[in-house]
């Protein structure tokens, strides 16, 4: 039997081969990572801050903002999809005259809650919440209670959401046409 003589490949030539190699594979894998589609200013048609948003959106390479039509009387739900999963969701229940954010938690189950503003707002490790009196606006209905979540929450969720929500909170407001 003979054996084969293998040439010995000079170390450069070795190297610029390796990094050659490798190098198609980062730019595909970073190409992949991030998201791939336009951030919007806005949580289905209620302005929000684009910079934070995106940090809570997926990383993916589709958006779509699903929501039913804006009432003024009955609930309210957005869902932003991230190629066909569920990432930031936002929803609004009408509630009657007295409502506040505590009774929302009280029996949730959500651990964790954390009030800040005043106690105007409060987050989980997930979501931020507020309660906004709106009389007047819908006639079975005094206050409305607004939450943002990240479905796919991680260790940082709770800061974005908390930066996110007051801006978003008085901007859903506007919308409603709340008294002041």
């Amino acid at each position: 039997m003979r054996k084969s003589k293998r040439r010995p490949t000079p170390t450069g030539v070795t190297l610029a081969t390796i990094l050659l190699s490798v190098t198609p594979l980062a730019a595909c894998s970073s190409a992949a990572d991030g998201a791939s589609y336009p951030i919007p200013d806005n949580i289905c048609g209620i302005a929000t801050d684009s910079a934070i948003l995106e940090q809570l959106l997926d990383e993916g390479d589709e958006l779509v903002q699903d929501a039913n039509h804006f009432p003024l009387r009955g609930d309210y739900i957005c869902h932003m999809y991230v190629d066909g999963n569920d990432s930031v969701v936002s929803d609004a229940t009408w509630q009657e005259s007295g409502y506040t954010l505590r009774d929302h938690f009280e029996y949730s189950g959500r651990k964790g809650v954390h009030y800040f503003g005043g106690g105007k707002y409060a987050s989980w490790k997930s979501g931020v919440a507020t309660v906004i009196p709106c009389s007047g606006v819908n006639d079975m209905s005094d206050v409305v209670v607004v939450t943002v979540e990240d479905i796919r929450w991680n260790e940082d969720s709770r800061d974005l959401l908390e930066k996110i929500g007051p801006p978003y909170f008085d901007a859903y407001e506007k919308k409603l046409g709340c008294p002041s």
